[in-house]
């Protein structure tokens, strides 16, 4: 498997970034798969995703290109949406040229915030090279009373003040920050119900930035996977898309925590893997 990185855009003096994962020697690959990373959009990194899965994947035919974005709350959602359309752009312009592929087929996939951010490109920013949609853990309703409310999970652990929390962010724009240096930021959101607060610049952005029953039922085919047991985000999300959505695959994993494939030492994520890759085959068999 290849790692190449390449320059997407720049936000002020920011690079943006993505990381290319291929098979060098094979460039008929059947698709693509852009890659955006959980971590509640202030905190994490875009080469997430455990070495075993992007294995997995560039051996059954499919490229990874992971991406940067900016994080929150040092830019809102309105900031964060623009660069990643960028992003999906400057794969369109440069997949033959700078990729080297044969196809511009692809599929945006996500994992948690990462998810939200596929749900929401997918609706707001559809292009007929994109086949499909990856939901792993993910959501699309930021008026979802879950994230506006303390959450009892999260208050099991010491409580955070906001304005400690808010020690924690940067005077300009970043791309990336580890879940050891920032998840208190998370936490202290999570447990006073302003976590969202810290995405969008008024509280009427939370629909803005909400998927409507009729945009979900327009969504191309999609592939979701949830826990049972999320503690983080509610299991239901992906319940009521999996009712929504025209074309869907929902696969649901029990008793296993929020981001159930990042222990890979567990078969379940795996498995879930296998499943997605059997997905995409029939999904592009169908085009």
């Amino acid at each position: 498997m290849r790692k190449q990185t390449f320059l997407y855009s720049t936000l002020e003096d920011l690079d943006l970034s993505m990381t290319f994962y291929s098979n060098p020697n094979d460039s008929s690959a059947k698709a693509t798969l852009l890659y955006f990373h959980g971590g509640g959009l202030l905190y994490g990194t875009r080469d997430d995703l455990p070495e075993l899965y992007c294995e997995l994947l560039v051996e059954s035919g499919y490229n990874l290109l992971t991406v940067d974005y900016p994080l929150a709350p040092e830019v809102k959602l309105p900031t964060i949406v623009t660069c990643l359309k960028e992003a999906i752009d400057w794969f369109l312009q440069n997949y033959q040229t700078t990729l080297g592929l044969k196809n511009s087929t692809y599929f945006l996939f996500g994992r948690s915030a990462g998810a939200f951010l596929t749900y929401l490109l997918s609706a707001r920013y559809p292009q007929p090279e994109q086949k499909g949609l990856i939901s792993f853990y993910g959501y699309y309703d930021l008026t979802n009373s879950a994230f506006s409310q303390p959450s009892s999970y999260y208050n099991q652990f010491p409580k955070i003040a906001p304005l400690t929390a808010q020690a924690l962010i940067y005077p300009k724009p970043i791309t990336e920050v580890s879940i050891n240096e920032r998840f208190s930021l998370y936490l202290s959101g999570r447990q006073f119900g302003n976590w969202l607060s810290y995405l969008v610049n008024s509280p009427s952005e939370k629909e803005t930035f909400s998927l409507t029953d009729t945009e979900l039922a327009k969504l191309p085919p999609a592939f979701l996977a949830h826990s049972s047991a999320d503690q983080d985000v509610p299991v239901e999300t992906s319940r009521i898309a999996r009712t929504k959505l025209v074309n869907v695959t929902y696969e649901e994993i029990e008793n296993l925590p929020h981001d159930f494939d990042g222990d890979i030492s567990k078969p379940e994520g795996l498995q879930v893997y296998q499943n997605l890759i059997e997905w995409l085959d029939k999904t592009i068999n169908t085009i």
